[in-house]
Formats: structure tokens, sequence, C-alpha cells
């Protein structure tokens, strides 16, 4: 989670190409999706191959019941890709998908909006919030430090 590829090379312990070879033989070129007969939730996040957020790829996962599998890595993290993959899951199983989880990326919101329309709720990735929920709280607490500092002594 929140790791490039060379994040997990340092932690495994493993070189870049074991873990890319890795990620080709257990992660199939497209998506049978006969073997489904539902999909409750449908996750959507990036990952950065490199750091400096440089080089993405995106995760699509399925949640079936209390299981979360992946469904498909997709080349890049842009809209147009996204709303590709998601328009050729079956309209069998669009019926059965009560929600698209998500980061904040418009890119993906949009995309899911597109493709599911008002049938799906879109629903934001609780960690996201909870991330930009202590970027507010941070940068209020730096603010008052700062404005304590110039109106107390340093004694109080």
């Amino acid at each position: 989670m929140n790791s490039t590829i060379q994040d997990v090379c340092i932690k495994e312990d493993m070189g870049y190409e074991a873990i890319m070879g890795i990620i080709d033989r257990h992660i199939q070129a497209e998506v049978d999706w006969d073997t489904f007969s539902r999909i409750d939730v449908i996750g959507v996040d990036e990952i950065s191959l490199k750091k400096g957020h440089r080089d993405f790829v995106t995760i699509v996962t399925g949640r079936i019941e209390d299981k979360t599998v992946i469904l498909g890595v997709l080349a890049d993290r842009k809209k147009t890709t996204v709303k590709i993959f998601l328009s050729h899951i079956p309209y069998k199983l669009r019926k059965t998908i009560k929600a698209i989880c998500s980061d904040m990326y418009d890119g993906f919101i949009y995309a899911a909006k597109e493709i599911f329309g008002k049938h799906v709720k879109i629903v934001i990735d609780r960690f996201h919030v909870a991330k930009l929920y202590r970027k507010g709280l941070d940068t209020l607490r730096k603010q008052e430090l700062r404005r304590l500092k110039k109106e107390l002594s340093e004694e109080e």
C-alpha cells in the first residue's frame, strides 16, 4: 500500500525485474468477466512505479462479498484509460455494482460518473479523506503557533 515498485524492492530485498515478474505472472492481460457473477464495489487507485510521482499505473480492484480481487492494472491514470476499462464491464455485472471507491483524483471520479451515471455511488477512499483532514488541522496548528509566538512572551 502506498509504495512504489522501488519501495517494494527495498522492503522485500528483491530486484526490480523480480518484482515486475511477479506482477506479470499474477495479473492477467485481460479480465475474464465470465468468472464473476457479481462485483459489489470497484476500487480505483494509482501507484507510482518510480519516485517523484512519475510513471503511474492504475489498479482496479473488485470487492466481492468479503474478498478483494485485482481486476486490472492499467498502463496510466488517464480518465480515458479508466473509462475504457469500466465500459468493458459487461452490463449484467454493471448492474451488481453498488459503489466505486476512489481517491480524490478527478479523472477517476468523472470516468466512473460517465460510465455508471447516478446508478452507482462514488465513495472517496477514507485514507485520502483522513489525509486531507489532517492536512487542514496541521496547517491550522502551524498558523496558530506562529500567531502565539508573535503575541505572547517567551515565558507565556
